[in-house]
């Protein structure tokens, strides 16, 4: 039978349990007040719980009683600590739910109200958990669920499952919860009759049948329901407990982050494959509004790694990369925001470039700051990056030196003399956090150097730091030698450009390496100069009245070099009176280093040749053809009425004309240990079966400075479209494709592996290699080389368990080393032949034996030199 006492205990449990505002405990006053009882009776059984250890009281007037809580897990402990926004946006849900479990008697029932995809499913599941965390639940107990969404055509089947029917109503998701949490999704879907039953059940732990004639017990299911914020007034009058889920664009941009870090990395896990994410995708996602939430989100990064999965279906060894346009138009549009959020994104994403997911360990930061106060590694890293430059000790330590006192001064900045017109128009492309660094800093190299700067120093800085945050530069933009010069010549500006460097990295995200530091270096060797003596000038040469004149004013108003020029081909002049012109107004800019001429169509072009062999100045072209682009789209509007068709078609004759002068420009590296050998052939097959039109130069990969040296020397005329060799050399940025890839596929897809387009890649096949060497080779027998070969590289795979990749490019190598020998050239030094013999004496005297077989074959010899070469193949050095 329940006593007065026990009822108090009850409300004051329940009270304290379900509101949170009772964070302090009840006074006597509301408690007798609310059950209409004398106070003074209220007193003296609330100090009898107290005396019980049920209750505690404080010692503050008024006197406030809690309850003396059992002692069970700490939240550090709790499966809710998985839970994104444990400690934030859902802290004061988790304190709820953790009371309402441990509530005495089986816990309190519980309703989450929350928009679609807010996470109810999986927040239900963390109860679940936690209950059997604490030992209120059984190990065995299921968590039963039921959606009541999934029957809304059905609603007697809903009913059936979730109340069972008459003598049969142990088979229901009560009597399955019987002991355990019984969660009901969707409850605001349930009929008024079935709202009925659950309200009885809520009220008295009773599930009756339709007809009422059977009662079942269901007194320890803990129920836990979710409704819509529109439909959860009348069910939560009958709930104790109420708990509101936030929506995802109400949650911090620190949890969002967190959300899209856990399902790119379960998205990583299951593919199989790390996920590398462009931070521009990242950046879009966190500022994207989703009406479905934090299911719409999981939904919307699927489909993005589903796109970036299908470009490297047929590569399994390749990272799935995710870019922002793998997205929808709606996420994209998104950015438009960051202006408003690029604080708190920054400080999210820091410096990268992109966000790394690993299949096994998931999210890697590499925001890789540096701790301010950290100097020592700062220092470190600089003498370590001038020491592999080849620069002598001491102008390392003049450069240490200067680069220490700057970093003691590395927040001393002034105030730049202000030119609000210029500086407007300049803050309309630049950044004004950029412009503002700018403008400090050279202040205080002003007074560091004890130098002027003119301005086009200032401007041309902020567009060149402007250009590295906006470009992606992947190749060296001045050379080792120029590096080393400026560096020893002049310390002291170069451990300004340092300083420099340190504050774009904390301020800009923008971590330089050291050839873009020198860079900045020059800006201020150079500033005492004269703008233009001395270097080269630009010549903007297009039809029209004031057209070239326009761009030549914005171009000197925005970089204030003072160093461009124009000619306005007026559509009446004669080529021979226009020819005169640009003739006499080339000599008339020429400082002695060239022009660089920008022209639009026509004739232009025949009229600078023909200049150029004239005279005696140096003349580059650069073909832009923007005004022959207007007319044809202008006639094709004129004749067509579908824009679309119009639009496509003028993109299609641009992309080819783009195409077209790539081709012309763009080279292909074959590379081989030797230059000679595997590459060579892989020249000659290129150059046969290629229809790209790419010149082809066949490389050596044995002497890497060698490589670096003749790459950086190819790169000031050509762009290089790829390298194709047995092994990715990794210079540049620029792309690799294998030897395996090209061999093991029919030549008519050389192109499209060449241009990196998917193809179904299958095993090399031999016969394929056997008859193309077959036509290239004038002295080996390739039956003996079917019958030697295989062999051979067969015993090379067993002792060193090469790839596929190192197999073939062995197989050419030896294939080509034969023929060679037996066409009488002498053998290619290996200048590290001694080293490597020295310290590979086991695969010296493995690879020895296995040659052999080869040498007797065809009656060669293969000396050291050869067999260093090969020792560098199969070690990957």
């Amino acid at each position: 039978m329940r006593t007065t006492k026990d009822s108090v205990y009850e409300f004051v449990q329940k009270e304290l349990y379900a509101n949170a505002e009772n964070t302090n405990g009840l006074e006597t006053k509301y408690v007798a007040d609310t059950l209409n009882m004398q106070r003074s009776n209220v007193s003296a059984i609330l100090n009898e719980l107290v005396k019980e250890g049920k209750l505690v009281k404080s010692s503050t007037r008024p006197v406030y009683y809690k309850l003396n809580e059992p002692s069970y897990k700490s939240s550090d402990e709790s499966c809710f600590t998985s839970l994104v926004g444990h400690n934030g946006s859902l802290k004061n849900a988790v304190k709820l739910a953790k009371a309402a479990i441990l509530y005495p008697r089986s816990g309190m029932h519980m309703l989450l109200v929350s928009k679609p995809g807010c996470g109810t499913t999986y927040f239900a599941s963390l109860m679940y958990r936690f209950a059997q965390e604490n030992g209120l639940i059984k190990a065995d107990i299921p968590f039963v669920k039921i959606n009541c969404r999934h029957y809304q055509k059905n609603v007697s089947v809903l009913s059936e499952d979730l109340f069972g029917i008459k003598g049969d109503m142990m088979n229901s998701c009560f009597a399955r919860a019987q002991g355990g949490m019984l969660f009901i999704d969707n409850v605001d879907l349930l009929d008024a009759k079935q709202q009925s039953r659950l309200f009885v059940f809520l009220e008295t732990g009773n599930i009756c049948s339709e007809d009422n004639e059977e009662v079942h017990d269901f007194h320890d299911v803990l129920v836990v329901m979710t409704c819509t914020p529109q439909s959860s007034l009348q069910i939560s009058r009958k709930i104790p407990v109420v708990i509101e889920m936030p929506e995802l664009n109400e949650r911090p941009l620190n949890e969002r982050f967190e959300l899209i870090n856990y399902f790119f990395s379960k998205e990583a896990n299951y593919a199989d494959r790390s996920i590398d994410v462009t931070v521009e995708t990242i950046e879009a996602l966190l500022l994207t509004e989703f009406s479905g939430n934090i299911k719409e989100l999981e939904l919307e990064i699927k489909s993005a790694c589903a796109n970036g999965y299908v470009r490297v279906v047929n590569e399994l060894d390749q990272d799935i990369s995710v870019c922002l346009d793998d997205c929808k138009k709606e996420i994209k549009m998104s950015l438009l925001k960051l202006k408003d959020n690029h604080e708190e994104i920054d400080e999210l994403l820091g410096m990268s470039g992109s966000a790394f997911y690993d299949k096994n360990k998931g999210y890697q930061d590499y925001k890789m700051r540096t701790n301010d106060n950290d100097m020592y590694i700062e220092i470190k890293k600089q003498y370590d990056e001038l020491a592999n430059r080849g620069i002598s000790s001491s102008s390392i330590e003049d450069v240490i030196n200067t680069h220490i006192r700057n970093l003691f001064k590395k927040y001393r900045y002034y105030n730049v003399q202000d030119d609000s017109n210029n500086l407007e128009q300049l803050s309309k492309i630049v950044d004004k956090r950029l412009i503002d660094l700018v403008a400090q800093w050279l202040n205080g190299c002003k007074k560091e150097l004890g130098r002027s700067f003119k301005t086009n120093v200032f401007y041309g800085l902020c567009l060149h730091i402007n250009s590295l945050l906006t470009l992606n530069f992947t190749h060296q933009r001045i050379d080792n030698q120029q590096v080393i010069k400026i560096i020893q010549e002049y310390p002291q500006e170069y451990a300004a450009s340092v300083q420099f460097a340190d504050i774009l990295k904390e301020n800009m995200n923008l971590e330089l390496p050291i050839d873009e530091i020198v860079l900045i270096t020059m800006f201020l060797i150079e500033s005492d100069e004269s703008n233009t003596e001395g270097h080269p000038v630009l010549l903007y040469i297009l039809h029209g009245k004031d057209t070239a004149s326009s761009l030549r004013d914005v171009t000197n108003s925005l970089t204030h070099c003072n160093n461009a020029y124009s000619y306005d081909l007026n559509l009446e002049i004669k080529a021979a009176q226009a020819m005169e012109e640009i003739k006499a107004m080339i000599l008339k800019i020429n400082n002695g280093q060239g022009v660089i001429i920008i022209y639009d169509m026509g004739s232009i072009k025949t009229m600078i040749d023909t200049i150029s062999e004239e005279i005696d100045v140096k003349i580059r072209y650069m073909n832009i053809p923007i005004t022959l682009v207007g007319i044809d789209v202008a006639r094709k509007c004129f004749m067509e009425t579908d824009i679309d068709y119009v639009y496509h078609m003028a993109n299609q004759e641009i992309n080819n004309m783009k195409d077209n002068e790539e081709k012309r420009n763009k080279i292909i590296i074959t590379l081989c240990h030797t230059g000679e050998g595997g590459a060579m052939q892989l020249k000659h097959y290129i150059d046969q079966y290629s229809k790209l039109g790419m010149k082809v130069f066949a490389l050596s990969i044995s002497a890497r400075d060698e490589l670096l040296k003749e790459v950086l020397a190819l790169q000031k005329t050509y762009r290089i479209h790829t390298f194709v060799g047995t092994y990715d050399p990794k210079l540049f940025g620029i792309p690799f494709v294998s030897i395996g890839k090209i061999l093991e596929n029919d030549k008519v897809y050389l192109d499209r592996i060449l241009m990196f387009e998917p193809i179904d890649s299958k095993t090399v096949d031999y016969n394929e290699v056997y008859k193309y060497l077959e036509e290239q080779f004038r002295y080996v027998s390739i039956p003996k080389l079917k019958t030697v070969l295989p062999g051979v590289i067969d015993e090379f795979s067993t002792v060193y368990a090469l790839s596929e990749d190192q197999r073939v490019g062995l197989f050419m190598h030896l294939a080509c080393l034969m023929e060679r020998l037996l066409e009488g050239d002498s053998a290619n030094k290996n200048d590290d032949k001694n080293k490597l013999l020295t310290v590979f004496q086991e695969d010296y005297r493995l690879i020895r034996k296995i040659i052999k077989t080869l040498e007797k074959a065809f009656k060669v010899i293969v000396d050291d030199n050869e067999l260093a070469t090969i020792i560098m193949i199969v070690n990957r050095i």
